[in-house]
C-alpha cells in the first residue's frame, strides 16, 4: 500500500511539475531541473544513494529541499517595524556578500588569459633563485650523550665527549665509537649515521646541529662538541650535495602558474576599483558622524 501511495505521490507531482515548467512544485514554489540537480550534488553519498533506491526516502528528501525554498522565501524584504532588525540586517549582509563574491568569481572566470609562456622563460632568468635555487644540503653521522636540561651534569658528559674526541684523534673509526657510545637508538647500530639531508635553516632539525655540520669542511672530517637541547654531539661529515638550480622545464609549470595567478589578482583589483567611489558620490557627513561617534577614541 505504502508504495501504491508514493508512486502515486510521485506521479502526482510530476504532472504539476509538468504544468509549471518544473520537476518539483508545490502551492506556486517549484525546483527547476537545473536547481534540483545542484540540490542533489549537495547532499551526502548515503542521501543520494536513499534517494536513487527508494521511493519514500526520496519523497522525504525532495519534501525537505522544497520546503527549504517555500521557508526561504518567507524571509522579509524590509527591517521589521519594531523589535530587534539585527537578524535581518545579519541576513542581507549575509546574501550581499555571497552575491559580490559570485560576481567577483563570475568576471574572474571570464577572463582571458594571455599565453605566460615567454614571460615564464624571462621570470626565470631574472628570478632564478626564488624558482629554480636548490640550496646545498649535507649529510651527517653523531655519536650522542644524551643530556636534556635538568636531567643530568653536563660538564660531567662533556668530559666523556672529549675522552671519545680523544679516541677520534687517535684515529679510532667513527662508526665503531657511534655503536659503542651512541645513546641515539635511532642511528647507533648504522654507525651513527643521521639518515636525511639536511640544508641550512632546516626548521625539524636542532640549529645547533645543523650549524654545526656546516662548520665541518670536508666531507669524512669531524668537528668538535656541539651542545643542543638533546645533549652533546660529536658529528662527522658524510656528504656534500652541492647547490644548483632546477632547468626551467622543470618549473616552468610552477612560474607559469605563479605569473597566472597574479594576472588574475590583478584584474580583480582592477575590476574592483570601477566600484569605488565616484565623483558624484555623497556622502552625509553629519549622520557619518553620529553613527561613529560612538567608537571615537578617548580624548
Amino acid at each position: 500500500m505504502k508504495l501504491i501511495f508514493n508512486a502515486l505521490l510521485l506521479w502526482s507531482l510530476s504532472l504539476a511539475a509538468v504544468a509549471a515548467g518544473d520537476v518539483v512544485e508545490d502551492g506556486g514554489v517549484g525546483l527547476s531541473r537545473e536547481e534540483l540537480e545542484y540540490i542533489v550534488k549537495s547532499w551526502s553519498p548515503e542521501m543520494q544513494q536513499a534517494a536513487a533506491d527508494d521511493a519514500g526516502d526520496r519523497i522525504e528528501l525532495l519534501n525537505m529541499a522544497l520546503a527549504n525554498k517555500k521557508l526561504a522565501a518567507m524571509a522579509p524584504t524590509s527591517p521589521p517595524a519594531e523589535g530587534d532588525s539585527e537578524a535581518y540586517w545579519r541576513l542581507q549582509f549575509s546574501i550581499r556578500n555571497a552575491q559580490s563574491k559570485y560576481v567577483v568569481q563570475q568576471y574572474l572566470a571570464s577572463l582571458d588569459i594571455p599565453d605566460m609562456s615567454e614571460l615564464a622563460a624571462e621570470r626565470y632568468e631574472t628570478q632564478k633563485d626564488k624558482y629554480a635555487l636548490v640550496p646545498e644540503t649535507r649529510m651527517a653521522s653523531h655519536i650522542l650523550l644524551l643530556c636534556t636540561p635538568g636531567s643530568c651534569d653536563r660538564e660531567a658528559r662533556r668530559a666523556e665527549a672529549e675522552q671519545i674526541l680523544a679516541e677520534l684523534e687517535a684515529g679510532a673509526d667513527f662508526g665503531e665509537l657511534a655503536g659503542k657510545y651512541s645513546e641515539d637508538k635511532a642511528s647507533k647500530d648504522k654507525g651513527g649515521r643521521f639518515d636525511r639531508w639536511v640544508k641550512l635553516g632546516e626548521a625539524q632539525v636542532d640549529p645547533h646541529f645543523v650549524a654545526g655540520m656546516y662548520e665541518i669542511e670536508n666531507v669524512g672530517d669531524h668537528g668538535g662538541i656541539v651542545d643542543t637541547r638533546f645533549g652533546l654531539h660529536i658529528i662527522q661529515l658524510d656528504g656534500i650535495k652541492e647547490a644548483h638550480y632546477k632547468p626551467f622545464e622543470e618549473v616552468r609549470d610552477q612560474i607559469i602558474a605563479t605569473l597566472r595567478k597574479e594576472y588574475v589578482d590583478l584584474a580583480a583589483k582592477e575590476f574592483d576599483a570601477g566600484f569605488r567611489f565616484t565623483d558624484d558620490t555623497y556622502i552625509d557627513t553629519e549622520a557619518v558622524e553620529e553613527i561613529l561617534a560612538p567608537y571615537k577614541t578617548a580624548q
